[in-house]
């Protein structure tokens, strides 16, 4: 891919990889790479300020940028050499030596945060979704379907899939209920959802 043709987006995309990649006290922040990018926040500098938003929201929905961020991800990684197999070699030597300093966590930190900062670890995305934080059947429909991968799901489909669901726990309680042999009289105690 080549550079981006908005020269902004362009800047943007390397100073978020030059402030996840160099080891400076203080990183890029995403705020930061929006202003050195050449974009103007009225709270520049600000942890959480409007550049940070302006910067979360160019990440976000403008995907050339993400794209090409993970590109130069990807290069700075070929250009170190750094691969999965090569960390997990030196993930097995730190952990070795770190066993008689008692120095696990430190080892395995480091190692991992190398992993992150070349995007070989995966995206958050791809962790369970947790249904715990449901507090409604709109979410627990919205995180069915992104359970299976349907990212942004509209009105329509998380009905449908509510739906879908109602119709799944009726099976199961007349399963239950066949199972238990339940009389007439019990089973209007559970009548199905739908």
């Amino acid at each position: 891919m080549p550079a981006l043709d908005n020269p902004r987006w362009e800047r943007f995309a390397q100073a978020i990889v030059e402030g996840l990649a160099n080891g400076d006290r203080k990183p890029y922040s995403q705020g930061r790479a929006y202003i050195a990018a050449g974009y103007t926040a009225k709270d520049q500098g600000k942890r959480g300020g409007s550049a940070e938003c302006a910067a979360s929201r160019l990440l976000n929905r403008v995907k050339p940028i993400i794209d090409r961020v993970r590109e130069l991800q990807a290069i700075a990684a070929r250009n170190a050499a750094e691969t999965a197999e090569k960390m997990a070699r030196e993930l097995n030597e730190i952990q070795y030596e770190a066993r008689a300093d008692k120095a696990h966590a430190a080892a395995v930190s480091a190692v991992l945060g190398k992993a992150r900062i070349l995007n070989i670890i995966p995206e958050e995305s791809a962790k369970p979704i947790d249904f715990a934080q449901a507090n409604s059947m709109q979410d627990i429909g919205r995180k069915l379907l992104q359970s299976v991968g349907f990212s942004e799901p509209d009105d329509i489909s998380i009905a449908a899939a509510i739906e879908l669901n109602d119709r799944f726990i009726d099976g199961l309680r007349e399963i239950q209920q066949r199972a238990q042999g339940l009389t007439l009289e019990q089973r209007a105690m559970f009548p199905p959802t739908r």
